[in-house]
């Protein structure tokens, strides 16, 4: 009964929060270096050099993927080339995130950077291709006890004519083709980019960069949502409330269901002093995470991309014991197990996830 009357509430609560905050003062957040110590820096510099493709990247394409070859053909050879270890060899790696020509040199990276490769790459073998935004279950990497940053999952698509697509996705057992997603544009992309580069620089305490990297993101992409999230975790780490309360808000008011700009706000409110407001939205937050098992599926993830596999598999089971049908479920814990190198989970909890999925009907 709680939970029902926190869900049946929960619209009310939000509308006295999710008010489109001023225009004007918005903007002003994207020009605050001197809060950071920087000096004014413009924001309408190109961004082509994230998909640059360098000589050694061309070369890479001539030799092995034939430029006679179909779309689909140069595909699978473009595809080998890149997964297989004695050529190129990549290797998918949570936490970094590179340009293209930076990941050709370094062939590791998370979904962004190996998509920004693979792009960069297709593009060059005349293939048809764009970024693809999956909308998997939310996950958010927690900063501290209290702030919270998102992150998301992108992959490419390639488009074969005749109405033939593929997604081409080098994460590890992330992507299921069931989950909603969208095309996005190159400066969606770039906007992703420096987000990710500015909750690394967060992550380091090296605020400035981060002020930096997160306006620039908020240029390319000025209704992500959590974007502004960040920039208002940002805001608060540094002192400076009424800047992080309007990021939070802007956010809100873009996607009330930003569940990390949402638990930031109440924080914020919470420890200056403003206890009516963070009770409400306290609330609000219970209602969406109690006994909410993807809640916990994506703290599991968090920590998983953190490399914290120890919580990683705490959340999982959690989320596991909350709903034991759901296949991802299993199938996630088993990547988990996997990267412990603990084979024999690894092989159960695969087992787990095809039965789930075959009494799914999946």
């Amino acid at each position: 009964m709680l939970l029902s009357s926190a869900c049946s509430t929960q619209p009310t609560q939000l509308e006295q929060f999710i008010a489109a905050p001023d225009s004007d003062a918005v903007a002003q957040l994207l020009h605050q270096e001197a809060l950071f110590n920087r000096q004014p820096a413009p924001l309408n510099t190109p961004d082509q050099h994230i998909l640059a493709v360098t000589a050694e990247m061309r070369y890479f394409v001539n030799e092995h993927v034939p430029p006679v070859l179909t779309p689909r053909a140069r595909l699978r050879y473009l595809v080998d080339a890149m997964v297989r270890p004695r050529q190129l060899g990549i290797r998918y790696q949570p936490g970094i995130t590179q340009s293209a020509a930076d990941t050709f040199e370094d062939p590791q990276g998370d979904c962004l950077s190996l998509s920004l490769l693979f792009i960069a790459l297709a593009r060059e073998a005349k293939l048809d291709v764009y970024f693809n935004e999956v909308s998997v279950p939310p996950s958010w990497e927690m900063l501290s006890n209290s702030s919270s940053a998102i992150y998301k999952h992108i992959n490419a698509v390639v488009d074969l004519g005749n109405g033939q697509r593929e997604v081409i996705d080098f994460s590890v057992d992330i992507y299921d083709y069931r989950y909603p997603q969208k095309r996005v544009s190159d400066d969606i992309a770039a906007a992703q980019y420096y987000s990710n580069l500015g909750v690394g620089a967060l992550n380091s305490k090296n605020y400035g960069d981060a002020y930096l990297y997160l306006r620039r993101a908020l240029y390319l992409g000025p209704d992500e949502a959590y974007i502004w999230g960040n920039l208002g975790v940002l805001f608060r780490r540094e002192g400076h409330n009424d800047e992080a309360e309007l990021a939070f808000l802007k956010a809100l008011s873009l996607d009330p269901e930003e569940s990390a700009s949402l638990s930031n706000l109440a924080r914020l409110y919470r420890s200056s002093g403003r206890k009516d407001r963070a009770k409400q939205l306290e609330q609000v937050i219970e209602s969406r995470q109690r006994d909410n098992p993807f809640w916990h599926y994506s703290r599991s993830r968090a920590a998983f991309e953190r490399g914290d596999y120890p919580q990683a598999l705490n959340s999982i089971k959690r989320a596991i014991r909350l709903d034991k049908n759901e296949y991802r479920f299993y199938q996630f814990a088993a990547v988990i197990f996997r990267s412990q190198g603990n084979t024999d989970k690894y092989h159960e909890y695969g087992l787990k996830a095809a039965h789930a999925k075959l009494k799914q009907g999946k």
